[in-house]
């Protein structure tokens, strides 16, 4: 089973154009000590013209996102002295960092907030949908540096497995300020307004 796995694994990856030549570097499963996902291969993975679709959609949201929270907070008299960044973690955890006073009034704001949906299940669903792209990112950038990292077609999925158990807490960070919005999440590409 694992085998076919394996074989399949190798044979997507070939006809990808990632499977590349075995280099004399890390075997996969013959060390623990795996080095992390490179930079290169996460933004070789969120070039793609699949990943490429979905972070335009994702920046594109995210631009429009963040110019209409700067547009309801100025309205309700909300000044930012600095960024405030709202921080997604995968396991479900939010956090919000920033000025105690922006922090105050961000947290206010979006309590007292009754736009449908709210700007607070509006900052939850880019969060979700960026660690959905940022998970196939990492995926992908996984199998094409197992595939070109590891030696054997077992060594690749041992490699894939723990090089994905390093990604597993990973966060999002939406940053709002008076003057823009980003958001980051591995594998991002500067999705900035």
């Amino acid at each position: 089973m694992l085998s076919n796995l394996n074989n399949s694994l190798l044979s997507y990856l070939t006809t990808q154009g990632q499977a590349g030549s075995t280099t004399s570097g890390n075997t996969a499963g013959a060390s623990t000590k795996t080095q992390p996902l490179s930079q290169g291969a996460l933004q070789r993975a969120a070039s793609t013209a699949k990943a490429s679709g979905a972070v335009q959609s994702l920046e594109s949201g995210q631009k429009t996102l963040g110019n209409e929270l700067r547009a309801a907070m100025a309205k309700a008299g909300v000044k930012l002295s600095g960024p405030v960044e709202f921080s997604v973690k995968s396991d479900g955890s939010v956090s919000i960092k920033g000025s105690d006073a922006d922090k105050a009034a961000t947290q206010a704001f979006l309590k007292a907030d009754t736009s449908q949906p709210s700007f607070a299940s509006r900052i939850a669903t880019q969060a979700r949908d960026a660690m959905k792209l940022s998970t196939s990112i990492q995926q992908s950038a996984a199998i094409s540096q197992a595939a070109k990292s590891a030696k054997t077609s077992g060594g690749v999925m041992s490699l894939y497995t723990s090089l994905m158990q390093q990604t597993s807490s990973t966060s999002v960070v939406f940053s709002l300020s008076a003057s823009g919005s980003s958001l980051t999440y591995p594998g991002s590409l500067k999705a900035a307004a």
